[in-house]
């Protein structure tokens, strides 16, 4: 098991063209602001000054979220997903140290899934992401619409930071259909993930446009055919969202 690099640190890694950007320009909008006139002046430097404390506040949020909230430890899955499961299999995009699973049995562990695929994760962000941070346990590659697992052989499935990546909706519609396939009667997936809402975007700026609304993950589990078990946040920026197949 590889250590974890910060999550902060993994944060700005995955996106530092956009970090980089806004200090740069901040900076050249401080040093240019004596030349304008001074309405301008004072406008030009507020903006400045705010974009620069919010791409600082994202990474204190994420040193929060990643490294000193419960999210990372994990104790809190089995309660989501059923203590009594017995077969389990996480399924991540390449990125698998955002949550210890170690609380669900590792005995238990059927597979670890690498479900990357450049035709429907296109942003640069998860690119980086995987030139730059090692997984920490072995992972098979998949597919997200072909997921290696048969059919109804998991008590419980955990796709943690990883299905908004897939950006089209057709191909998550599918995904959702592919984890319903591989789960037993009565079993249950587990969907961790930031969300498209105001706590994300006073934490995150425009970043937060590439999260999803809570509504299309209702909407993704209403076709698939499951049922909302359970809605919490794990911290007020990551929602836990449990999801059973009827038996």
């Amino acid at each position: 098991m590889r250590t974890r690099r910060s999550g902060a640190v993994r944060i700005f890694l995955y996106n530092w063209p956009v970090y980089v950007a806004t200090w740069g320009v901040a900076l050249a909008a401080a040093i240019c602001s004596p030349l304008l006139p001074s309405p301008l002046r004072t406008v030009t430097l507020l903006a400045a000054t705010g974009a620069a404390l919010w791409s600082a506040v994202s990474l204190v949020v994420s040193s929060y979220i990643y490294d000193h909230s419960p999210l990372a430890g994990g104790a809190w899955v089995p309660a989501l997903v059923g203590h009594s499961a017995r077969s389990w299999a996480a399924i991540h995009a390449g990125l698998d140290a955002e949550i210890d699973l170690g609380p669900l049995g590792s005995d238990n562990c059927q597979a670890r899934l690498d479900i990357f695929d450049p035709n429907v994760m296109r942003a640069p962000s998860i690119h980086r992401a995987r030139r730059t941070t090692a997984p920490t346990s072995p992972s098979t590659p998949s597919k997200p619409t072909a997921l290696a697992l048969d059919d109804g052989s998991c008590d419980a499935i955990v796709v943690a930071f990883s299905a908004h990546e897939i950006r089209d909706a057709r191909a998550r519609e599918r995904f959702f259909d592919e984890i319903r396939r591989c789960l037993r009667p009565g079993a249950r997936v587990l969907v961790v993930e930031h969300l498209r809402d105001l706590a994300n975007f006073l934490a995150f700026g425009p970043g937060f446009l590439h999260f999803l609304p809570r509504r299309e993950w209702r909407r993704l589990a209403a076709h698939a055919r499951f049922v909302v078990a359970d809605e919490r946040r794990i911290t007020p920026w990551v929602m836990a969202l449990t999801l059973e197949r009827p038996a």
